[in-house]
């Protein structure tokens, strides 16, 4: 009893080990196909949970492990979702929790997804017209979606492209899977809402993926039409001054003194101005000696009292000014002279006179 549990965990064991061992092999090819990346890429794993599929549980466990052990051949990249749904005559989404693929967790996805098949409760038939309308529905709202359909081949598929094909191979192969306890795997593809194509695989044999059309290309930008029109002419060449360098002082620092204001005396001194004239000699008699020595009266110091005229007020010259001086002191001479002559006649009487005095 204990060799057949045995050697079930060596072949679990071995067969996780080969799949570790084919994720690194397989790491490059998944970098290479990372370039593609930008595209939401699905995964959808659907089990006929029908009572014909309960003897091909252990065919179905198979393909699972040897999907994952390729990586799906080589088609799952990081970050890809996986998603399982179950049907018979009910459709039955949620029941395992979406999956982000990482290579490194390759065993332990498999590992889920085969227990959660082995758990199921298989009865009823097969019902595709329930199936197919959620399938459209999820391909007009995927960019890139791979759906995997493990069923017996009982009843018809509707609502693809490839009915006929599909169906085809059910009714062709339907009696020797059943006779080998094998399962079909269907597989359909779609990009961008419309379907690209389809194979129909069995589990003894292994599953092939069609290719994925190459994506789109990004529009290119629009050239302008060219028209007869002349160029546009050069713009305007904008001169430039140059700068002002000032070199040395400030600007307006070398500027002239300024010239004081001349000042004005408002009383000016008086001039004093003295007369040294030589006396003049009288006529002597010889009767009336103290009349003959009488001298004239002395001129007293004559002081005027005009202003002497400043050179600074004036607008003559100190020539100009020189001469006006001697003019009017030569002036003041001759109007004393002819004062003096004149006393000195009144004081002269007649000979008679002065000899009865």
């Amino acid at each position: 009893m204990n060799s057949p549990t045995f050697l079930q965990r060596f072949a679990l064991c071995a067969r996780i080990i080969v799949m570790c061992s084919a994720g690194m092999l397989l790491t490059s090819t998944l970098q290479a196909q990372l370039g593609m990346g930008g595209v939401d890429s699905r995964f959808l794993l659907i089990f006929d949970t029908s009572s014909a599929m309960k003897a091909r549980v252990p065919a179905t466990q198979y393909a699972v492990e040897r999907l994952f052990f390729s990586m799906m051949n080589g088609q799952l990249q990081s970050g890809d979702t996986i998603g399982v749904w179950t049907f018979d005559r009910t459709l039955r989404k949620g029941g395992f929790p979406l999956q982000g693929w990482l290579p490194q967790n390759a065993a332990m996805i498999a590992s889920n997804i085969t227990n959660f098949v082995r758990l199921q409760h298989y009865s009823k038939r097969t019902g595709f017209d329930i199936l197919m309308p959620q399938v459209n529905g999820l391909v007009q709202n995927s960019e890139r979606l791979t759906v995997l359909i493990f069923c017996d081949g009982d009843g018809a598929i509707k609502g693809t492209p490839y009915d006929n094909a599909i169906n085809s191979v059910f009714k062709q192969s339907e009696s020797a899977l059943k006779k080998a306890d094998q399962t079909f795997v269907v597989v359909l593809r779609a990009q961008f809402g419309q379907y690209t194509g389809y194979t129909v695989n069995s589990s003894a044999i292994g599953v092939n993926f069609p290719d994925f059309p190459p994506l789109p290309q990004p529009p290119q930008p629009i050239a302008p039409a060219k028209t007869n029109l002349p160029p546009p002419p050069p713009p305007t060449p904008v001169v430039t001054a140059p700068p002002l360098v000032i070199v040395g002082t400030n600007v307006g620092t070398n500027l002239l003194p300024t010239v004081p204001a001349r000042s004005v005396l408002s009383n000016p001194p008086l001039v004093k101005v003295e007369l040294n004239l030589p006396p003049v000699e009288s006529l002597s008699t010889p009767t009336n000696a103290s009349s003959t020595n009488a001298t004239p009266p002395k001129m007293a110091e004559t002081q005027t009292n005009a202003p002497a005229s400043s050179e600074e007020n004036s607008g003559l010259s100190r020539d100009g000014a020189l001469a006006i001086g001697a003019v009017l002191l030569a002036v003041a001479v001759v109007v004393i002279i002819i004062a003096l002559v004149r006393s000195r006649r009144r004081g002269r009487g007649s000979l008679i006179t002065r000899s009865m005095k």
